[in-house]
């Protein structure tokens, strides 16, 4: 039996997860059997082409380090995936009150273990069908050896193979059902470097002084596309203007400009280009295979958006770091933001080799279409993420601020959040015909109307396949209602 057939099999009964350091959740008194699960073809694959890179051991090329199946127990099915350096953290939880909790540093990690435990992810079923991509698995073939080409020497392989059993092709073949398989590997590798970015950054695998150098090159390399460019210069130094990035961003803006302009960090090929880390050097490959086939009037859209998100992102981080509680009214229009989404729905242009014109892609019913989607996606991942969340310290989730606005458990905020999710699957709905009104009063031609059809189905894609993904994947398994 192959791994993923069993790990089928197994999905509804039991929790599934990589083996982790000595500090991870420990559930003493559940029934636990340690099996050695044999290799499908395709992650035999896999820790072949780690191997070549030096990321994993010889001895791992006949069977995947052992994984723990917990069953008989509905707690068993908390996600296993919660990474050491999270559980690592010294921090815990003091309730204060009812739905609202406080850090105390005194209390043990049980007690948020055991809070985490209780909580239940509410049915929800998104109006929109679910849909994979025929290619997901030849695709993924070429998205890992991508992944280890770039990362396989600079990461662990605990953190390497955490991130190869979160299937994350699977959320890729689900966004874009109908991408050719060219395109659906860099779909795939987009969601891996995503990943990589949030784990590094939020889970503190990076130091402050690593995540504002890659921050500075990443931000160098969407410059370096049009580095005289003063839109370009007046969004960066707009993201650098928040308040929150002063302690972060001293000469940042110069040190951008300065590789964008005197060591272009594009020329791959020259003798003296400039030296990146891995997750620039990653995002440097997929920003010249995207732009090198896509218009200005697309590539400085894209720019613009991935030079604020990135950023928010980073800022979210650090937050995290220090501690720094949101407020209800901030975290949802930062949440939008420091999720990377809208620039994951942007790049259906260059996916499916379509085109939409600025006129277009600003109008306010696509606006409230793109805010509508990210909204959705980004809620149901708090939801589904809490319970690692909550174990971790981390209080940027909506669960947790509506159950500190409302007064509420977390079980009944999770209720109220899923409500929200299915008024905002109706918005989009009702943006999406109000986008093609607009279209047909402003006189689309044919082509802008297949590239709109493309984003609205993007969209809805976008929900229902995060959703089928969080309920399946290692990332994110959570006892289920």
């Amino acid at each position: 039996m192959t791994t993923s057939t069993m790990v089928t099999q197994l999905s509804q009964t039991c929790m599934i997860g990589s083996t982790y350091r000595e500090n991870c959740i420990n559930h003493k008194n559940l029934p636990v059997q340690v099996l050695e699960l044999q290799l499908s073809p395709s992650q035999a694959s896999m820790l072949k082409v780690c191997n070549n890179f030096s990321c994993m051991s010889v001895s791992h090329s006949n069977s995947i380090s052992s994984m723990v199946l917990a069953t008989n127990n509905r707690h068993a099915r908390l996600n296993q995936g919660i990474h050491a350096s999270h559980m690592g953290r010294n921090t815990s939880f003091r309730k204060v009150g009812v739905g609202e909790m406080q850090i105390d540093h005194n209390l043990e990690v049980q007690q948020r273990q055991q809070a985490a435990l209780d909580f239940v992810v509410p049915k929800y079923t998104p109006p929109f069908p679910y849909k994979l991509n025929p290619k997901v698995e030849e695709a993924n073939e070429a998205a890992l050896i991508w992944f280890a080409h770039h990362f396989g020497s600079h990461m662990s392989p605990e953190n390497f193979q955490n991130i190869c059993l979160e299937n994350p092709h699977y959320l890729a073949g689900a966004i874009y059902p109908e991408a050719p398989i060219s395109r659906l590997e860099f779909a795939i590798e987009f969601v891996i470097w995503l990943f990589v970015v949030d784990d590094e950054s939020l889970l503190q695998r990076s130091t402050l002084e690593e995540l504002v150098q890659f921050q500075q090159e990443i931000q160098g390399v969407i410059m370096s596309t049009f580095p005289q460019d003063k839109s370009l210069q007046d969004n960066l130094q707009k993201c650098l203007n928040d308040e929150r990035a002063h302690a972060y961003t001293k000469g940042f803006f110069e040190n951008v400009l300065a590789q964008a302009t005197t060591k272009p960090l594009l020329e791959t090929d020259s003798n003296d280009h400039r030296s990146l880390s891995p997750v620039a050097s990653s995002f440097r490959d997929l920003w010249i295979r995207a732009t090198s086939r896509m218009s200005k009037e697309w590539t400085l859209r894209f720019a613009k958006i991935l030079q604020r998100d990135v950023f928010a992102n980073f800022l979210e981080s650090q937050n995290l770091r220090h501690d720094v509680n949101p407020s209800l009214s901030s975290y949802i229009p930062e949440r939008r933001k420091s999720g990377l989404m809208e620039s994951y729905i942007v790049l259906i242009e260059f996916l499916q080799d379509v085109s939409l014109p600025n006129t277009l892609y600003y109008s306010a019913p696509m606006q409230r279409l793109r805010e509508a989607t990210v909204d959705a996606v980004c809620w149901n991942n708090d939801i589904w993420s809490f319970p690692k969340e909550l174990v971790a310290g981390e209080v940027a989730n909506l669960v947790f601020l509506i159950s500190k606005e409302e007064g509420c458990s977390y079980n009944k905020a999770a209720e109220i959040v899923t409500q929200m999710l299915v008024d905002k699957c109706k918005e989009m709905q009702l943006a999406a015909l109000e986008l093609k009104e607009y279209c047909k009063i402003h006189e689309a031609t044919t082509t802008q109307m297949v590239a709109v059809d493309h984003y609205i189905s993007c969209c809805n894609h976008w929900v229902s396949g995060s959703h089928v993904f969080h309920s399946q994947s290692a990332r994110f398994q959570v006892v289920q209602a």
